[in-house]
């Protein structure tokens, strides 16, 4: 599951019933449990229900041990936790593909086999050669040593600067926020357009538990990101770092490229400097050092922002970010009837996190990230729920394409891929069925459903086999993110997304197989497989319903107003394409539509979600905001007044 991104309106549409739920089944007590359906179901009355005894503390089912060995090899060490590129994901796929070739599920018209293949931009990459030197007005050039003087960032760009300006900027933050009581802009004053800006790591008074900020805690105004997009729209022309004492316990740390995160926060270079070296360029331009600086803001809590008269700097950085070819598995289970054309997917993501870097919550970890429970756990529970329907004596009424997605955790590029390139009608899919991280069920008993508001019948068919299940039913009625389902929502197919919660585990290497709850994945495949047949088996398809909610956000912003658009989440950093608009928002009501690419926002210039992002963070509800688009390689320019969030 990519990073929450943001939490959903709940909308409450009108129960009703259906005839199957009163006596749904005893589930997990059979020995096929496949070979019973809602119709089957229904005609034994509650009352007499078989009851079958206690499993044994330990006893594991066939399905439950099925799904252990499936999530014990796409979750082991020899897997390189599925990052895209690795030499474990296409292990995964083609552990995948088999067991689809095994269940006797078919390839798919116009695949390569069982694979629909498609290209990503990979991991960033520094290309050698890297440069830096600064003039210095009256000692000369000053020469930096990769790796030991300086290191460019992978959240940056690369670029080739030669005898730009530097201005110092403080912390290079710029802070207004209301619940803080913050007014505090490293900027103010400041011309740094085409200049390189010297910064400081973290935030002022660091060390004081009375900060102007948050005491001894950072606020999300420390974290790289918004450094990075802060001096891109201010205009500057690259960023250099340096560590401040406060935070550092009085070393002086170069990062790895890839430590402040792998993804392209801003389409400018983002260097790390030692302070031994950026003192030497303040001295030359007769300016106090960093420690003298940092006091003078520490002490009073204001800027002391400044140019540094006659310093140039010359700058050469590459970061290339090539291509990978990765693949989603597709696996086909025809229908037979006058339905057989109309096509329900069942799907969940099979990559993770390889090493970790971008996305993970374990900073600077390159430890495997094995992602069981995301999402071995969601991938295991498709390739079960194809063994019992593909193993079923009577065929279905509608065909059933089976898809895991890769790149889910870029941004759903896979499911992406698959709507802008459908191997089936996309006005024949009737229904998605998704499964991300549903391996936690534990003692709790709770499962969360996406999507039950996007068709009028949904609420009342997870209400009733939830509730026969004995489940803890959480609905969400609102069809966006953070998962593969939303690419199947934005195209007007409604979608139930499964979901038994985060945890600490989460996006971090510590998503072990051995954690994962197999027992209780077996009871939502009992379940969700009667959910499918039911949505295969009803003579009309299910009507799609648009939920008025609220669109996913990298999350780390705090938001305030509601625009209501929905980010694709593309690397391109020439811009924000949209994969569409919410129903009812600010967003559809301004005019901005599905394909536009926000390239400015609120006066700045926009490159990356980072910038999008941050520049909405500045607003409240009730603010008109000019946008500029691309629309067909032209400019459009709309007004849009901004919203209270759904739900607020």
């Amino acid at each position: 599951m990519i990073r929450e991104r943001g939490r959903f309106r709940l909308s409450v549409f009108a129960l009703q019933s259906i005839p199957l739920f009163a006596a749904s089944l005893a589930f997990g007590q059979t020995a096929s449990p496949h070979a019973h359906g809602p119709e089957e179901a229904a005609k034994a009355p509650a009352a007499t229900a078989p009851t079958a005894p206690a499993p044994a503390a330990g006893y594991l089912s066939a399905a439950a041990l099925r799904m252990k060995q499936d999530v014990s090899y796409l979750a082991a060490d020899a897997r390189e936790g599925r990052g895209p590129g690795t030499a474990g994901i296409d292990d995964a796929a083609d552990y995948i593909a088999a067991e689809f070739r095994n269940i006797g599920l078919k390839p798919a018209p116009n695949a390569h086999g069982y694979f629909q293949k498609f290209t990503i931009s990979n991991e960033p990459q520094l290309e050698p050669g890297a440069k830096l030197a600064i003039e210095l007005p009256q000692s000369g050039k000053l020469n930096f040593a990769l790796d030991t003087d300086f290191s460019p960032l992978a959240l940056g760009d690369g670029g080739k600067l030669a005898g730009k300006e530097i201005v110092f900027a403080g912390y290079g933050i710029t802070a207004k926020d209301e619940s803080l009581k913050l007014d505090y802009d490293d900027y103010a004053g400041l011309d740094v357009k085409g200049k390189v800006v010297l910064i400081l790591r973290r935030e002022p008074q660091l060390d004081d538990e009375k900060s102007t900020f948050a005491g001894k805690r950072n606020t999300a105004f420390a974290e790289f990101r918004h450094k990075a997009t802060n001096a891109f729209q201010q205009g500057a022309a690259a960023v250099l770092l340096v560590n401040n004492i406060a935070g550092s316990e009085g070393k002086d740390p170069i990062l790895p490229f890839r430590a402040a995160g792998m993804g392209r926060n801003s389409t400018i270079p983002f260097i790390q400097i030692t302070r031994a070296k950026a003192d030497e360029l303040l001295k030359s331009a007769g300016a106090p050092n960093l420690e003298a600086l940092e006091k003078e803001i520490d002490a009073d809590g204001k800027p002391h922002s400044r140019a540094l008269a006659g310093i140039k700097v010359d700058l050469d950085v590459s970061i290339v970010r090539k291509p990978v070819n990765v693949k989603n598995i597709v696996g086909v289970l025809e229908g037979s009837g006058p339905l057989a054309d109309e096509t329900i997917v069942i799907g969940g993501h099979y990559d993770h996190l390889g090493f970790g870097g971008e996305g993970s919550l374990a900073f600077n970890s390159r430890d495997i990230h094995n992602g069981a429970d995301d999402n071995a756990s969601g991938t295991s529970m498709v390739i079960e729920i194809a063994r019992r329907l593909a193993s079923r004596p009577d065929p279905l009424p509608r065909r059933v394409v089976f898809m895991l997605f890769s790149a889910e955790e870029r941004g759903l590029l896979g499911s992406q891929h698959y709507v802008d390139n459908p191997l089936y009608p996309l006005d024949k899919t009737v229904a998605m069925i998704n499964f991300d991280m549903v391996g936690r069920l534990n003692d709790n008993q709770d499962l969360t459903v996406y999507g039950t508001g996007t068709s009028p019948s949904f609420e009342s068919i997870v209400d009733g086999l939830g509730k026969a299940a004995g489940f803890n039913i959480k609905k969400i009625a609102d069809g966006s993110g953070p998962s593969d389902h939303q690419s199947f929502y934005l195209k007007n197919i409604p979608v139930l997304f499964f979901f038994t919660g985060t945890h600490k585990d989460y996006h971090r290497p510590s998503d072990d197989a051995e954690l994962i709850d197999v027992a209780g994945m077996s009871r939502i495949a009992d379940m969700t497989e009667l959910v499918i047949l039911e949505l295969l088996r009803r003579p009309k398809r299910p009507e799609f319903v648009k939920v008025a909610g609220r669109a996913p956000g990298p999350g780390r912003v705090a938001m305030r107003a509601y625009l209501g658009s929905i980010p694709d989440y593309d690397d391109a950093g020439k811009g924000v394409k949209l994969s569409g608009v919410q129903t009812g928002s600010p967003a559809e009501k301004g005019g901005l539509k599905g394909g536009d690419v926000v390239i400015r926002m609120a006066g700045k210039p926009i490159g990356t979600i980072q910038d999008y992002m941050e520049s909405l963070s500045t607003k409240k509800p009730g603010d008109e905001v000019e946008v500029v688009v691309k629309r067909a390689d032209k400019d459009v320019t709309l007004k849009v007044t901004l919203g209270n969030r759904p739900g607020n």
